[in-house]
């Protein structure tokens, strides 16, 4: 009878079998996939949101391209606009948002370069070279029934007397309005700002708005090549005689 020291040992082979457990993965399923993309999607929705949320609004504001000095006359290569954040409705009522707004006007205060130009710190930020800008007040049923607006022309009328002893000539011809404004505690009245052609123009029309009753006739367009008739001295018809 055989015993158990008889018996020749059997060898194993651990090699086989541990190929024999290892197994192939296999491919991600379809819906493993798309759930893959919808967790993505997932994520960069969330970034938008995030960003969007902590985003700043920024708006374009006109800056010194260049040192401006008292006096200057702002041309198109002293100024142009950058992007910036003001939360100050204040603060924004006094900047510019585009530089046609702020060309032809005049720098009364020294300005940096890069530096915001405020309200304060220009004036007579239209006209052409040359005029002379001035404000009279006027009632609305003397204006076009207040009906005008800046940028068109109106021919500038004195009336002197009353009743059938008036007469009325025209002070100043074709003279831009600039802006037109409501005349505080005065109901009916506006306050309209003319770029009177030179000074004379302007002292004429100055004088016949403390003198006279005022009325401003729209305008048709000036000609090209015609040029504007610069008024004489105001004087009172009949004055000296």
């Amino acid at each position: 009878m055989a015993t158990r020291a008889d018996v020749p040992p059997v060898e194993l082979s651990w090699q086989h079998d541990a190929r024999a457990l290892v197994r192939r993965r296999s491919l991600p399923r379809g819906r493993a996939v798309v759930g893959g993309f919808l967790i993505a999607v997932a994520a960069v929705v969330t970034f938008w949101a995030y960003s969007g949320a902590n985003h700043v609004a920024r708006q374009w504001y006109v800056v010194a391209a260049r040192s401006l000095t008292p006096g200057a006359r702002i041309g198109p290569d002293d100024v142009r606009v950058v992007a910036l954040d003001v939360p100050d409705a204040g603060v924004r009522s006094h900047l510019f948002g585009t530089t046609q707004q702020l060309l032809g006007a005049s720098v009364l205060a020294p300005v940096p370069a890069g530096a915001l130009i405020e309200a304060s710190e220009v004036v007579g930020r239209a006209g052409a070279p040359g005029t002379r800008e001035l404000s009279v007040s006027v009632d609305r049923s003397r204006a076009v029934g207040g009906t005008l607006k800046p940028g068109e022309f109106v021919d500038v009328l004195s009336t002197f007397g009353q009743g059938a002893n008036s007469s009325t000539v025209v002070m100043v011809p074709h003279v831009e309005v600039l802006s037109i404004a409501a005349s505080p505690g005065e109901s009916g009245a506006q306050v309209v700002v003319l770029a009177a052609p030179d000074a004379t123009a302007a002292e004429a029309i100055a004088d016949a708005a403390i003198a006279t009753e005022l009325t401003l006739v729209r305008s048709a367009e000036q000609l090209p090549g015609s040029t504007v008739t610069t008024p004489a001295p105001f004087t009172v018809p009949g004055a000296g005689s």
